[in-house]
């Protein structure tokens, strides 16, 4: 039989998180979704439950009981305040997750990282050089959670790895593999990261496991002056 219990997804009202949710809503999942800042009712998706947590400061284990798993879409935007004192959301937030799940009986996690955390040889020379610096402090809270997840006993996760995020439409087309982005996979559609995080948790794949996910796309969208228009790099 189906398993029927929810899955709990945090940053639900984020690009990442409303895409999985649309996701989720046409394969009939259910979904808890979690979200510091609650969309307006006329921006949320089905019937989803939605809950307002802050996963730095809330006590939001009774609210996981139930669920199967744990889906993070969380993340920190990039600006110049976050660059140089990002919020401790992939470090403190992924502990707090896994102390809720501990207590609700919970084994099974999926959370956003990026691809960017190790050198990527599909990646151009002049993102290595010009945007991967000021991601810095952001890119080593993501290596401390793949490292917390690593640790932590019992846990069956996955640290999904996108290429540079991009907001246009599901493609279906992702191109995963272990660790690294494949050659020509640069940059990474919110829907596509989406869909396959639901993928994994509903499958049961890549566990304990740092899938790259990405896809060629136009050069307009790759371009190093798209990127810095992106960054706000002159």
């Amino acid at each position: 039989m189906p398993d029927t219990r929810p899955i709990a997804v945090f940053g639900a009202g984020g690009k990442t998180g409303t895409a999985l949710l649309k996701h989720a809503f046409d394969r009939d999942v259910p979904i808890r979704a979690f979200e510091h800042n609650l969309p307006e009712p006329s921006e949320r998706i089905g019937e989803f439950e939605y809950i307002d947590c802050d996963v730095l400061s809330d006590d939001f284990a009774r609210q996981l009981d139930g669920c199967r798993a744990v889906i993070s879409t969380l993340g920190v935007g990039f600006g110049p305040s976050n660059a140089i004192d990002p919020p401790p959301l992939y470090t403190e937030g992924t502990r707090n997750l896994l102390e809720a799940m501990q207590q609700t009986d919970i084994d099974r996690i999926a959370v956003i990282s990026a691809a960017f955390v190790e050198h990527q040889s599909s990646v151009p020379a002049w993102f290595e050089l010009t945007a991967k610096p000021a991601l810095f402090n952001i890119l080593e809270q993501m290596r401390a959670m793949e490292a917390m997840l690593s640790d932590a006993p019992g846990v069956r996760w996955t640290a999904a790895r996108p290429g540079w995020l991009l907001d246009e439409p599901y493609t279906g087309e992702a191109v995963i593999t272990d660790e690294r982005l494949a050659d020509g996979c640069f940059r990474c559609r919110h829907a596509d990261l989406a869909a396959s995080l639901l993928e994994f948790v509903l499958e049961d794949t890549w566990i304990n496991a740092k899938p790259a996910i990405g896809r060629p796309e136009n050069e307009s969208l790759e371009s190093p002056a798209a990127i810095k228009a992106e960054l706000g790099i002159d």
